[in-house]
């Protein structure tokens, strides 16, 4: 009886190691046919911004000349040179009268809550000489909104600055303005401020401000 036990348990392990065997075999056959799924592509990363929250004084140079360019009478963009860049001087034409905008003159200063732009300009009567637009805005940390406050005209060459300060005025300031609009498009968000440190301009954009109607009772 004690062989017969021995053999019947013998031939138990070995049912039970075939059985093991054929599941093991069988896994490996299934996984060879039907390969785990590969895990998905990591999600990339968005592209960085081009007009970042701070501005440096050279940065924002950049941006402003850019800006200051303008399109052509007739509504063309200015062509820029062969390198990609802006070119280095345009002429403005207001009422029959002409400047020349020498584009790569532009000197920026960023002050605390104060923005310096200087731009040479040069016509036959003053020859070329510099004016200087200045804009109070919020400081950091402040949201003062996007409003500024300036001089009646740029500093400079009084005649110069009568005859075109205004003008010089209105397109330093449009630039600041198409700036924080484009960085606030950017992120699709809505501008809220801009503001002066020292060497850096802040840009604040956010979700549009909506108004809700209502009364008391």
């Amino acid at each position: 009886m004690g062989a017969v036990a021995l053999i019947i348990l013998l031939l138990l392990i070995v049912l039970v190691l075939g059985i093991l065997i054929g599941l093991m075999l069988m896994l490996f056959l299934r996984r060879r046919r039907y390969p785990p799924p590969s895990p998905p592509p990591p999600t990339p990363c968005p592209p960085p911004y081009k007009i970042p929250d701070q501005l440096g004084e050279t940065d924002l140079t950049t941006q402003l000349v850019t800006r200051l360019t303008g399109n052509a009478a007739n509504g063309v963009p200015a062509t820029p040179t062969p390198a990609g860049a802006p070119p280095n001087k345009v002429i403005w034409v207001d009422h029959g009268n002409e400047v020349l905008v020498h584009l790569d003159s532009t000197e920026v200063r960023i002050l605390d809550r104060m923005v310096l732009v200087s731009v040479d300009l040069e016509t036959d009567q003053t020859g070329r000489t510099p004016l200087v637009c200045s804009f109070a805005v919020g400081g950091a940390g402040e949201l003062g909104g996007l409003v500024a406050t300036t001089d009646e005209i740029p500093r400079g060459l009084g005649t110069l600055a009568a005859a075109w300060g205004q003008q010089l005025q209105s397109a330093v300031w449009s630039s600041l303005m198409g700036l924080a609009n484009d960085h606030a498009a950017e992120r699709n968000l809505t501008p809220r401020a801009l503001s002066a440190s020292a060497g850096k301009l802040s840009l604040n954009a956010g979700n549009a401000l909506t108004t809700a109607s209502g009364g008391l009772a």
